[in-house]
C-alpha cells in the first residue's frame, strides 16, 4: 500500500466529530472528498482538487502503484491479461457461440492507462453534439474543448515517434486506395496515418503518470491508498457518506466520487443498493435507490481480425505495436467516419479465432477494423452479493435490431482484404491466415464475423448521463447519481453514446470537466 503524504497519524487528522449520523471506530478515517478508482479518471480528479483546495482526499487503488514498475509503464508490455495487473474478468458468450471473451480490466494504478497502447485521439465534434441531444446539457463541443486543452497541459502527446517499415507499408496501401494521409492530432476525418501517443519515449504518460507521479510529492492533504478495495458504499437514508474497504471504513464530508470504470462502477452501486430493485432483490441486498438504468447501456468499439502471414518475420516494434490507423466513411451521411482500423505487428493477436492456418505468430500482422459508433449495448450484472466475485458481462455485440454491426464489420472485411491486395501490402503477405481465402461469400464473412468478432476493451455507458427524467439515465449532467446525495460517477460509465475514436483521452476530458464541478459545487 502506499500512502503518500501521510503520517502514521493520518486517521486522527482526518477525524472529525459528524459525519450525517454515522458513528466511527477508532480504526476509520474521514476526508473531504473520497475517489474510489485510480485509473484513468480518478487519478485526474485527484490531482486537480489537491491543486486547488487544502480539502483532505483520499484515492483508493485496488491494484498495486504503478510507479517504478516498467511492466506497467513501458509502452511495449501491452499483455497483462494473465498477471497481477488484471482483474481476469470474462464475458458471457455471445448468442450462437460457445465462446467465453476475456474481458480486460487494469488492477494497477492508473487503470487501463497503464494496459492500453496509448493511442491520444480527440473525438470528433459530432460526438458531442449527440452527446447534448441524449439530454447531456453542457457537453457540446464547445463545452468540452477547453478541457481537451488542459490535459494537453499535463499529458505529453508525442507525434514523432520511431515507425515500422510495415506499418508504413500499411498507411502508403491506404494512400494507394485514394486515402489521404491525415493528421488525426488534429481532426478525425476519413484518411490514413498514424496514431498519436500519450508517451514520453519509450514510457507511457498515462495519467497516473502524468497527474501523480512522484507520488512522494503529492500535496500531503492528497493521500494514495492501493491494494485497497471498496467493497460498498456507506449511506445514512439516501446520502452516501462513505465506504467500507478491504482496509476499513473511510468516510467523506463533501463528497464521494466513484471513478472505478464501467464495469465495476455499477457492480459496486448496485453491491451498495443503488440499482435496478429486482436484480438487487434476487442477490438479497436491500435496495436503497431503485434506478433500472445502472449497468445497462454497456457499449464498446466491436471488431473483427484478418490476419496476414508475412514473407519474413515482422520487425521487433519501438514504442507500440499499435501505430497505424485508417478511418473510413461508409454510410454518405454519416457525421464522422464509420470504421476504425487499428493495424498490429503484434503477433498473438494473429491467433484469431477462425483461422485457416497455423502460421507462425511472429511472422503475422493483424488488421482490426472497429464499429466506430457501434449500435448493440450489452450489460453489467451481480454474480453474487459478495464483492470479491466477478460480475457478469453480456456484451451483446452484432445484437442491434438493424444489423448496422454486422453490416459495418463486413464493409471493414471487405476494405482490409482490398488494402491486403494493393501493391505495397502485396510486396510483404505471404498468405491471409484469417478469415482465410477459401471464405469469399457474404454469408461465409458474416458467420466469421458473427464467430470471431471481439472487443477492444472500450467500455462505457453502464451509469450513463442524460435527462433525469429519463428512467434509464443515472447521472445528471453535474455527473450526480440521481436519487442520491453526495455521490458522483466521473469515468466513463457516463458516456451518453460511443465516441468514434479511442477513448481512453475522453475519460480524462470527463475528468477533468468533473474537477470544475466538484469544486463550483464545493463553492
Amino acid at each position: 500500500m502506499h500512502r503518500a503524504g501521510c503520517q502514521s497519524t493520518c486517521g486522527r487528522l482526518f477525524r472529525v466529530t459528524e459525519v450525517n449520523q454515522a458513528s466511527f471506530s477508532d480504526s476509520d478515517l474521514i476526508c473531504d472528498f473520497l475517489i474510489i478508482g485510480g485509473g484513468s479518471a480518478g487519478c485526474v480528479i485527484a490531482r486537480r482538487l489537491a491543486d486547488r483546495t487544502r480539502d483532505r482526499i483520499i484515492l483508493l487503488e485496488a491494484g498495486k502503484s504503478d510507479e517504478g514498475d516498467p511492466a506497467a509503464i513501458d509502452l511495449a508490455q501491452l499483455d497483462k491479461q494473465t498477471t497481477d495487473y488484471d482483474w481476469g474478468f470474462q464475458s458471457s458468450p455471445l448468442d450462437g457461440s460457445a465462446r467465453v471473451m476475456d474481458y480486460s480490466r487494469a488492477r494497477i494504478l492508473g487503470g487501463c492507462g497503464n494496459h492500453n497502447d496509448c493511442a491520444y485521439l480527440e473525438p470528433p465534434a459530432s460526438d458531442f453534439l449527440g452527446w447534448e441531444a441524449l439530454g447531456a446539457k453542457g457537453w457540446g463541443p464547445g463545452d468540452v474543448q477547453p478541457f481537451f486543452a488542459r490535459i494537453r497541459e499535463f499529458v505529453h502527446v508525442d507525434r514523432e515517434y520511431e515507425r515500422s517499415s510495415v506499418s508504413q507499408a500499411f498507411v502508403s496501401a491506404g494512400k494507394e486506395l485514394g486515402f489521404p494521409e491525415t493528421p488525426f492530432h488534429k481532426e478525425i476525418l476519413p484518411g490514413v496515418g498514424w496514431f498519436p501517443l500519450n508517451s514520453r519515449g519509450k514510457l507511457r504518460h498515462s495519467s497516473s503518470v502524468a497527474y501523480l507521479h512522484p507520488l512522494k510529492r503529492l500535496p500531503p492533504h492528497l493521500e494514495v491508498r492501493t491494494e485497497t478495495l471498496a467493497k460498498k458504499l456507506l449511506l445514512d437514508g439516501t446520502r452516501v457518506v462513505g465506504a467500507e474497504t478491504s482496509r476499513g471504513r473511510i468516510f467523506a464530508r463533501r463528497e464521494v466520487v466513484l471513478t472505478a470504470g464501467a464495469i465495476q462502477t455499477p457492480q459496486l452501486l448496485m453491491l451498495s443498493g443503488i440499482g435496478p430493485q429486482q436484480h438487487l432483490r434476487k442477490h438479497g441486498i436491500p435496495v436503497a435507490v431503485d434506478l433500472p438504468g445502472i449497468g445497462s447501456h454497456l457499449l464498446d468499439h466491436v471488431c473483427v481480425s484478418v490476419c496476414w502471414e508475412l514473407k519474413e518475420p515482422v520487425p521487433q516494434w519501438v514504442h507500440t505495436p499499435y501505430q497505424a490507423t485508417l478511418l473510413a466513411k461508409i454510410d454518405r451521411d454519416a457525421p464522422a467516419p464509420d470504421l476504425l482500423f487499428h493495424f498490429g505487428l503484434r503477433p498473438d493477436d494473429a491467433q484469431n479465432p477462425g483461422a485457416s492456418s497455423h502460421a507462425d505468430p511472429a511472422d503475422c500482422v493483424v488488421v482490426q477494423p472497429n464499429v466506430a459508433r457501434a449500435r448493440s449495448e450489452g450489460c453489467v450484472k451481480l454474480s453474487s452479493a459478495d464483492p470479491f466475485d466477478k460480475p457478469l458481462i453480456r456484451l451483446n455485440y452484432l445484437s442491434d435490431k438493424d444489423g448496422y454491426d454486422l453490416r459495418m464489420l463486413w464493409e471493414g472485411l471487405r476494405l482490409a482484404r482490398r488494402l491486403g491486395s494493393t501493391q505495397r501490402m502485396g510486396q510483404l503477405i505471404k498468405t491471409e491466415t484469417a478469415p482465410g481465402r477459401d471464405i469469399q461469400s457474404d454469408d461465409g464473412l458474416k458467420a466469421y464475423i458473427r464467430e470471431a468478432c471481439k472487443t477492444v476493451f472500450h467500455a462505457c455507458g453502464t451509469a450513463a448521463m442524460g435527462n433525469s427524467e429519463n428512467p434509464q439515465t443515472v447521472v445528471d449532467p453535474r455527473l450526480r447519481v440521481k436519487g442520491v446525495t453526495g455521490l458522483r460517477v466521473c469515468d466513463a460509465s457516463v458516456f451518453p453514446s460511443l465516441v468514434t475514436v479511442n477513448i481512453n483521452c475522453t475519460v480524462m476530458m470527463v475528468a477533468e470537466k468533473a474537477a470544475d464541478m466538484i469544486l463550483a459545487d464545493r463553492r
